[in-house]
């Protein structure tokens, strides 16, 4: 029977052409390779693949590249590939790797960690081993024990690079704790405003003004896919000022095909409801939300890098990426019936009001055309702002009211 050949992108580097080198970030991957295992966490579209591709090109380092996928769960079908990747590496073995039949079924450990070793003596050193797209596989799964087994076998001069969007699971963590692991996180990938400035000229056909480019990197906020489909966006002629606010199509595309639509209605529910609070503390999100799990969902979010990150003070507070709450809000805007929005905005103002997120809360009044309730609120705040010499978002506020409103009530 023909050997059956595993599939060209399962095991091939890819080819990125026309990358910006972020050789901060190669100086950064040159030291952690002092650790057998680096693990690179960030959220989907943040570069992690182009960034260790381009690194590998840049420095001339033989790889093993493999993609991982649910079908790795099953050992056997993982372990079949891997040696198809190896065979891919090292040409001259003639001996193939062996393969997970059946009497091997009692001590997969064991013969994880004698696969592994026999591996890694094919590679010779210097070489890194890519897991890539390793958020595939499910928290629970055995594959973890493999994996975990197979990290006690490298040896000096081989590294392991793991892509993931999110942090390494439960079973890993003796790694860590045993100093054989670094992880690069998602503050450490986000853009710089360098490296935007260096992005946008290979992106765009006419460089736009210092002052534009500073623009989208504020509104990107360090993610790279944000940051390109902004740029798609002005290529249509889309204006700046509308990109974000409109959530234009290419990044409600995005948001939509990589976790919106994969997640299931509760969490979509709890994403459209707390979309309206800037800063998310967990009293106001169980309050909007209706449910007591909310500090479950958030962490969550922000430990897999949905998006969502944690700020930490006496209590956590969390916040949406300034794209995502976009394509939330808009989102929201179209899902929820005109009463039920009203409804929504005028809790959440009461919410940011309580939590002392002034400007927020009388953006949302504004936008309810609930003029009585802002006029009230700005009074509340007028003393403490003009006392402070906080008068501009004052005026601003007072400008946007209606002219008959003023004049009633000077």
């Amino acid at each position: 029977m023909p050997e059956k050949p595993a599939p060209i992108a399962k095991i091939t580097r890819p080819r990125i052409r026309g990358i910006f080198p972020r050789e901060r970030l190669y100086r950064r991957l040159d030291e952690t390779r002092k650790y057998p295992v680096t693990w690179i966490s960030a959220p989907a579209g943040s570069g992690k693949t182009t960034l260790i591709a381009g690194f590998l090109e840049a420095k001339k380092i033989p790889c093993l590249w493999y993609q991982v996928d649910g079908g790795d769960t099953d050992p056997a079908t993982f372990f079949y590939y891997m040696g198809q990747a190896a065979k891919k590496t090292s040409p001259t073995k003639r001996k193939p790797l062996p393969l997970l039949t059946r009497e091997y079924f009692q001590d997969i450990p064991t013969f994880s960690l004698r696969y592994f070793e026999n591996l890694f003596s094919r590679l010779k050193p210097p070489a890194i081993m890519v897991l890539d797209n390793y958020q595939t596989i499910p928290v629970e799964s055995f594959f973890h024990e493999v994996i975990n087994n197979g990290f006690n076998a490298i040896p000096e001069g081989i590294n392991v690079f793991v892509v993931s969007r999110h942090d390494p699971p439960p079973v890993l963590a003796r790694l860590r704790a045993n100093g054989q692991m670094k992880i690069l996180g998602w503050e450490d990938l986000r853009l710089t405003p360098e490296e935007t400035r260096g992005i946008v000229p290979l992106k765009t056909r006419e460089t736009p003004s210092p002052e534009v480019i500073e623009q989208l990197h504020q509104t990107a906020d360090g993610w790279v896919a944000g940051l390109v489909l902004m740029l798609e966006s002005m290529k249509r002629g889309v204006e700046l000022q509308f990109i974000g606010k409109m959530a234009s199509g290419e990044i409600i595309d995005y948001f939509w095909n990589e976790f919106y639509n994969k997640t299931d209605k509760e969490i979509q529910d709890f994403l459209l409801k707390t979309a309206f609070l800037p800063k998310i503390t967990l009293k106001a999100a169980e309050k909007l939300y209706g449910l007591s799990n909310a500090d479950k969902i958030l962490s969550t979010f922000s430990r897999n890098n949905y998006f969502t990150e944690r700020h930490y003070s006496k209590e956590p507070v969390y916040q949406y990426h300034p794209l995502f709450r976009e394509f939330l809000m808009a989102r929201a805007r179209e899902t929820f019936s005109e009463v039920r929005l009203s409804t929504l905005l005028r809790q959440a103002a009461k919410l940011l009001e309580q939590d002392g997120q002034i400007e927020a809360a009388i953006s949302l009044f504004r936008d309810l055309n609930d003029w009585e309730e802002m006029v009230q609120l700005i009074l509340k705040q007028a003393p403490s702002m003009v006392a402070e010499g906080r008068n501009r978002p004052l005026e601003e506020w007072l400008s946007s009211l209606p002219k008959g409103m003023m004049e009633n009530n000077p």
